[in-house]
């Protein structure tokens, strides 16, 4: 970002409305996936704002609800500190900037800070919808960080989802999970997780379902995070199944 050649605090603010229809079948809702930019210079050095987001088009119940779900999640993204507050997506995005220059006011660094978010719809039909949320994020420390979340809303009750809403038999689940997740790692079949002594698990021993869980058109989607059931270096892990493989396990819409 340096190449930008700001002058003493000046502020630059780039916004990218790139309005992008999406057309979707009869019963399911209408968005545009929109995109926004902003950065805030301090000297040589500079924080930047990124945002891929769907906008639900129509006023719609359905539409003003996951219009307001989709701000407030990238607003708890953006929040940093012990500030979780619900504020609107613009506070947050200035006040993610304000602190980059009020720490570049405080101490000599030249670090920069970024953090980008891409939430983006993966599956959609009338009575239920997916959005997958992934970031990335920069504000010092010895490395980035990413995240991945998935939100699954009923459309016919215009609730958001939890994954005990979603999951029908858990422990049925957890053994079809854990299986796929041990091919996956390369775990020998007489060698148990713990025994494997790579792997975060819960009271270090047992095996459980990650955080994020969502569709993704014909298959459903587990995600374990960075740090989530490994260290840093082993990344994240997905695991991907078929409709046919978790009927009578999840929800299937």
């Amino acid at each position: 970002m340096k190449n930008l050649r700001p002058a003493i605090l000046i502020f630059t603010a780039i916004l990218l409305h790139s309005c992008q229809s999406e057309t979707t079948e009869s019963g399911v809702l209408d968005f545009q996936q929109k995109t926004f930019e902003k950065v805030d210079c301090a000297g040589q050095d500079c924080a930047k704002v990124s945002l891929s987001y769907p906008f639900f088009t129509g006023s719609s119940e359905s539409a003003n609800f996951l219009n307001a779900h989709v701000e407030q999640q990238s607003v708890m993204f953006l929040n940093i500190g012990e500030n979780q507050s619900i504020i609107t997506l613009d506070s947050a995005i200035s006040t993610f900037l304000r602190s980059y220059v009020n720490f570049k006011n405080e101490f000599d660094s030249q670090q920069e800070w970024e953090i980008s978010i891409d939430s983006k719809v993966t599956f959609q039909v009338e009575s239920l919808i997916s959005i997958v949320f992934d970031t990335f994020s920069f504000t010092g420390g010895a490395h980035p960080n990413s995240y991945r979340l998935y939100l699954n809303f009923d459309l016919i009750k215009n609730s958001p989802l939890k994954n005990e809403d979603l999951v029908l038999d858990k422990n049925a689940l957890l053994e079809l999970a854990e299986s796929k997740f041990r091919d996956l790692h390369s775990v020998a079949d007489n060698v148990t997780l713990a025994e494997d002594n790579r792997f975060f698990l819960e009271n270090g021993e047992d095996f459980f379902l990650p955080t994020a869980m969502g569709f993704e058109g014909e298959e459903f989607v587990m995600y374990y995070n960075p740090y989530e059931i490994g260290p840093y270096v082993m990344g994240s892990t997905e695991l991907r199944f078929t409709k046919e493989e978790i009927k009578g396990l999840v929800r299937i819409p």
